[in-house]
């Protein structure tokens, strides 16, 4: 895959993808969707803290489009696949490209990002856009560090969406504890 090239849309065919994607189809139809909720597992895991969800965001009329284990080609391959259609949101917040982080280089990452955010404008035109950035992750069992990578993707990201109708949040700051990892209180 070249860094310029588009991602592929991939259809992941396990068991819990294909469910969540016709769960998110189903949910499609609940009343007044207003708020959008499209990611990977970081965003999935609302469902595990519902009472959290409904403080902080049942107001909103919100749905919950995230899918544990997704890529950016993914989600991607969701977004053609028909979890958008038919709902007018009023804002979808978008957090994406954590699990490319292993596989793909940063400019690679940051296009299929604003790739997704593409495809978002075209199917909804009238939808605010929130994108946060990557958030930060504590080294893995072996040691690898993806604190400089996440960096300098998410300052890419910055500038991309610099005078652009998407609002863009590096929030990864607030969640990192005094020894520059990431907070158990989290």
């Amino acid at each position: 895959k070249k860094d310029n090239m588009p991602l592929e849309a991939i259809m992941r065919t396990d068991d819990h993808h294909i469910a969540k994607h016709n769960k998110i189809l189903g949910m499609k139809y609940k009343d007044d969707i207003q708020l959008v909720f499209l990611g990977d597992s970081l965003t999935r895991r609302w469902e595990d803290n519902i009472g959290i969800w409904n403080t902080y965001f049942a107001a909103y009329h919100p749905v919950n489009f995230g899918v544990g284990g997704d890529s950016l080609e993914n989600i991607k391959w969701r977004i053609l696949n028909d979890e958008l259609e038919g709902i007018n949101p009023k804002v979808i917040m978008v957090l994406a490209g954590t699990n490319n982080l292993d596989k793909d280089p940063e400019e690679v990452i940051v296009s299929g990002i604003e790739e997704i955010v593409g495809m978002i404008q075209a199917k909804l035109k009238d939808t605010k856009i929130v994108v946060l950035g990557l958030l930060p992750r504590n080294h893995t069992e072996a040691g690898k560090n993806y604190g400089k990578k996440i960096a300098r993707i998410n300052r890419q990201l910055t500038a991309r969406f610099a005078r652009t109708k998407i609002t863009f949040k590096d929030i990864g700051a607030i969640l990192m504890n005094e020894k520059g990892r990431v907070s158990n209180a989290i």
